[in-house]
């Protein structure tokens, strides 16, 4: 009996786990709370790509749904829920409002704020930005992405660093050389984590450890960071584990190829002589024997490049000899593509009452050259760990290590940039000919070019690392008030060594010019160590009465800075088996610089709103720098903010079922910059060389006071005005914000008024100058799910800046060659151009020579000839020339263009569907005028480039694009030959598929991911082609590259 029910029982189960286990057919109905029907809801069996999406009236059907599965409900505005389906047949759903764009949180200064409250101008992005992109570092990732958030970057080299900017121009001050005055682009603070970092910390920062970016651009966002935040902050916030969470590990792996954007199409040696050559017809002048002769020989090693048809003698010498070889630099010394890895490892999770991040990074990127090629290789280590020790203290720790090791091939005072170089004539050699040793693996036919240097084995190795170690211990005192301390301790250790060898040459008989391969053989050591503590003490307090809600902060700041640079330079190398300065016999050069300062201030921010409707914020902040005499170094500086949520009004009540949020709002505040030079107050002394004393008949060395020094300077202070109107409707699908703003900045610190001579001294530098900048920036983002269930979102930032000075007192004589009061940042002074000069614009005078007709043009170009320029005589005086060269007496000169990048912008779209993601991006800027100077686009002596050259005027091409080919006005700017650099990028394209769920967790896996990219693919732009149109220069190339990413969860 007993196994009769026994085998009963165990029928009965394996019939019900059979009935569960089939497959049901499920319909349905989703609503909203109000009881309307939703259109396209889409609901997906979990784990799969099935699915399907609710028609008109809001119903549904789902056939083949595992009994025991999962059915995923989404609908954009609203809720994502997961509901069982338990072998049902019909499901019914209603979906809640989805309220997160309105509770959004933003990081801001010392806290958080909700984002619908904030009065501030803030933006945010998260770490989508970041993610799966093609990129070396943070900040190829970010441009054109927040709007009036300026990235540039003069080179690609795997050790570039872009540079930041906020709402460009900020200051006035000289130029890298010291010599020219203008309008600077200063840097926002960088925050990470609470800490302030630099640039270079930044770019060697592991893209995947950051969560969120938000972008402070206003005074009033700003004001609570002091003097280091007069022109914005970029707060950084990196991951962190979540408490009661499994231990996560996740693999990211990045297989990347560059290859340059673009590289300039050189002319050959024989055409670069025939230019020459024709270039001597055209313009009066003979065309030698010697240069015939040059031409020939070029021409006869281009079609037989044997070694022995290289060398010709010099004209009228048995001794010396002209190389008269050809090559290309690019093509032998340049990658056709090169590579970057780039690996990553995390682990997450935490405990009740512990949670963590840890990450390790490791990236790999090989340079362009094919001769003793650049690498860089990168490692990060990143670990955030948050304990709560008990119900009132919790206390968080940071520690991050970011190391890079650059090595380069070094290029001396001779040879200068190495693609700057590489232009030069494919046929001419500086300082030629010289034969190398017998087991030198130099070519003959690089010898002493750029390649030749290359191979001669120059090298210069860089080593840069940032450590950060930092605890912050926070006390709750009550649910409405706590406390924090965060100190920071954040060393800075630089290491570089360079060395140039020896090398063993055989000179023939018929030469002695071997000067360029006689440098030294030298090695350089130089060490720089900085120390930057950092103690942040404040209270965070937030507290509801009824509608009526308060919060603020209040806190000191404290931070000391201290920097050593140390360096030792020795000749003549003993031997290039051991080459360190120990090892050496000729001149030693040694050098040090030490310097600190410091910063302490107190700071509040308070803030209030009624119901979430009226919104006030107010901020300040006392703050004290070394920089300054003690007379001057305190100062306070506030701010004031304030917004109306017209959405919460009464009145707006019937717009609710669309408008989720129109808030208009708007600030004022200052901000003092204490961006000087260190000990500017102090009066000092340097060392003078030899000085103007003999003694026991010897001239002696000495020191010599630094100039006369104005004990009173002061802070530079940044006042900002901004208005702003930030909209949310139709259920989160559109999101739109945009702010003007102006911002001036007065008693900028800059040179005083000229004193005599006589005096022996510099003139003191005084509070005196005065810069203001408007601009306006415009967000918008659409995001919508379609009726087959594919999500897209469409989004555009765009912003626009002007900068103008509106006092210099270093130009009594309104001057062009420098700053003037009402000078715009950019502007471009030129000559107006008429057109080319023809024949019949000539006569000829009884020498045979050409004489202009019209204007005396002679004051810009001594002779002039067919194919030349004319310009405009603007000023109607018979002559073209730039007058006084100052705004009462420009001359023929007028401003013709600007250089300031205008309407800057970036487009981004997202399409989703199941497993899919697509995202595009495109980056440009709306307006730049620029005037290229270049003799690789002029041509000339050395350098040239098929498109100018097949463009330019001769007597057989009369309505040719271009003058005169031999670069005559290259250095003559005119408005004829002013190039639109406006431009559009395709600057991200990436593809990426999720692997279901169901195929991954059989392999124990919790997600799989496979993406393609690609990055500056191409752009639309009427610069021409040898140029990158964020890179016009002879410099290191931009990229282009395409990548594979791998992401696995563990």
């Amino acid at each position: 009996m007993k196994n009769k029910v026994l085998i009963m029982l165990m029928g009965f189960f394996l019939f019900a786990h059979q009935l569960f286990a089939q497959d049901v057919s499920v319909s349905g109905n989703v609503k909203d709370e109000k009881g309307e029907a939703l259109i396209g809801v889409s609901i997906q069996i979990k784990g799969t790509p099935t699915g399907n999406i609710t028609d008109i009236d809001g119903n549904f059907t789902l056939s083949s749904v595992p009994a025991n599965g999962e059915l995923v409900f989404s609908y954009m505005g609203y809720e994502t829920q997961t509901i069982p389906v338990k072998g049902k047949s019909v499901i019914n759903v209603v979906l809640k409002e989805d309220s997160q764009a309105l509770d959004e949180v933003v990081v801001v200064g010392f806290g958080t704020q909700k984002k619908v409250n904030l009065t501030g101008a803030v933006a945010s992005v998260g770490a989508e930005v970041l993610e799966n992109k093609p990129v070396a570092n943070v900040g190829q990732a970010l441009q054109g992405v927040v709007p009036n958030l300026n990235v540039s970057a003069t080179n690609a080299s795997p050790n570039a660093s872009p540079s930041f900017n906020v709402r460009g121009g900020t200051s006035i001050g000289l130029d890298s050389d010291g010599k020219k005055w203008e309008i600077k682009n200063g840097s926002p603070l960088i925050i990470v984590d609470g800490i302030q970092v630099d640039t270079d910390y930044l770019n060697m920062m592991n893209p995947s450890d950051i969560e969120n970016i938000s972008v402070l651009k206003d005074a009033s966002a700003s004001a609570i960071y002091g003097a280091r935040a007069t022109y914005g902050v970029m707060l950084i916030t990196t991951k962190s584990g979540k408490n009661d969470s499994k231990a996560t590990v996740t693999y990211n792996m990045n297989l990347q190829w560059n290859t340059p954007s673009h590289i300039p199409d050189i002319l050959d040696a024989y055409t670069i002589q025939l230019a020459k050559n024709k270039q001597a017809e055209m313009t009066g002048g003979t065309v030698t024997p010697w240069m015939e002769t040059l031409l020939a020989a070029k021409k006869k090693y281009m079609e037989d490049p044997r070694p022995e048809n290289a060398w010709i003698y010099n004209e009228g010498s048995t001794t010396n000899m002209t190389w008269v070889a050809n090559m290309n630099p690019y093509e032998i010394g340049v990658k056709d593509w090169t590579p970057l890895q780039r690996h990553n490892i995390s682990i997450s999770g935490g405990s009740a009452k512990t949670h963590y991040y840890i990450s390790l990074g490791y990236q790999r990127q090989e340079g362009m050259y094919t001769i003793n090629t650049d690498v860089q290789n990168r490692y990060n280590i990143n670990m955030n760990l948050n304990t709560n020790i008990n119900k009132w203290l919790d206390v968080a720790t940071k520690i991050s290590y970011n190391t890079s090791n650059y090595n380069e091939p070094y290029m001396n005072y001779q040879k200068g940039n190495v693609w700057q170089a590489m232009k030069n004539d494919p046929g001419r050699n500086m300082n030629m000919p010289i034969k190398t040793g017998p087991n030198d693996p130099i070519p003959d036919t690089w010898t002493d070019n750029i390649l030749g240097w290359l191979a001669y084995g120059a090298t210069q190795s860089t080593k840069n690392t940032n450590t950060v170690f930092n605890i912050t211990p926070t006390i709750t005192i009550c649910p409405e008030l706590n406390v924090k301390a965060e100190l920071t301790y954040r060393p800075t250790e630089y290491f570089q060594k360079r060395v140039i060898p020896i090398r063993n040459y055989v000179v023939d008989n018929w030469t002695t010019t071997i000067n360029s391969h006689t440098y030294p053989s030298t090695v350089r050591e130089e060490t720089r160590h900085s120390d930057y503590y950092t103690i942040n003490a404040y209270a965070n307090f937030n507290k509801a009465f009824g509608n009526h809600n308060v919060s603020g902060v209040a806190g000191f700041n404290q931070e000391w800075y201290y920097y050593r640079k140390l360096y030792g330079e020795a000749e003549d190398i003993l031997t290039n088996d051991l080459p360190t300065l120990g090892m050496t016999t000729g001149t030693q050069y040694t050098g040090d610089n030490e310097e600190h300062w410091a910063i302490r201030g107190a700071f509040v921010r308070a803030n209030y709103d009624y119901a979430g409707r009226y919104l006030f914020e107010f901020s300040g902040r006392y703050d004290g720098t070394s920089r300054f005499g003690h007379d001057t170094r305190y100062q306070f500086f506030p701010s004031f903010s304030a917004g109306w949520r017209l959405s919460e009004e009464k009145f707006m009540a019937n717009t609710r079922n669309w408008l989720d949020n129109l808030k208009i709002r708007g600030s004022w505040g200052s901000l003092g910059n204490q961006n000087v030079a260190n000990y500017a107050y102090i009066a000092s002394y340097g060392a003078a060389g030899y000085i103007s004393w003999v003694m026991n008949n010897e001239q002696i060395k000495g020191m010599n006071p630094t100039g006369i020094i104005a004990s009173d300077l002061t802070w530079e202070t940044a006042s900002t005005l901004d208005f702003g109107v930030d909209v949310t409707a139709l259920k989160g699908r559109l999101d739109a914000s945009f702010d003007w703003y102006t911002r001036r900045t007065t008693d900028i610190l800059m040179s005083g008024t000229k004193l005599p001579a006589v005096l022996g001294a510099s003139v003191p530098k005084r509070n005196s100058g005065e810069l203001k900048t408007n601009g306006w920036e415009l967000s918008l983002k659409w995001r919508d799910q379609l009726s087959n269930g594919i999500r897209y979102d469409i989004g555009l930032v765009l912003s626009d800046y002007q900068s103008e000075v509106v006092k210099f007192t270093g130009n009594p004589n309104g001057l062009l060659s420098t700053l003037y009061d009402g000078m715009k940042m950019g502007e471009i002074w030129g000559y107006e151009t008429v057109g080319i000069l023809q024949e019949d614009d000539f006569t000829i005078d009884e020498n045979g020579k050409y004489v202009l007709i019209g204007p005396d043009q002679s004051k810009v170009h001594k002779t002039l000839y067919p194919g030349d320029i004319r310009y405009a005589d603007l000023n109607d005086d018979g002559e073209i020339s730039n007058g006084d060269n100052t705004l009462e007496n420009p001359g023929d000169r007028r401003i013709i263009g600007n250089s300031t990048p205008r309407f800057q912008y970036g487009i981004t779209g997202n399409i989703s569907w199941k497993n899919l993601d697509l995202n595009i991006f495109f980056q440009g800027i709306g307006k730049k005028d620029v005037w290229i100077s270049d003799n690789v686009f002029w041509g000339g002596d050395t350098a040239g480039n098929w498109e100018m050259y097949n463009n330019s005027w001769t007597p057989e091409r009369t309505d040719a694009k271009y003058p005169m080919y031999a670069g005559r006005i290259s250095s003559t700017t005119q408005s004829g030959y002013l190039f639109n650099a406006a431009y559009l990028r395709l600057k991200t394209l990436a593809l990426g598929y999720t692997l279901p769920k169901a195929w991954v967790n059989k392999a124990k896996l919790s997600n799989v991911r496979l993406s393609i990219s690609g990055y500056n693919l191409f752009e639309i732009t009427q610069i021409p082609d040898l140029y990158d149109p964020d890179q016009i220069s002879s410099a290191y190339p931009m990229m282009r590259s395409v990548a594979f990413g791998l992401q696995v969860g563990f």
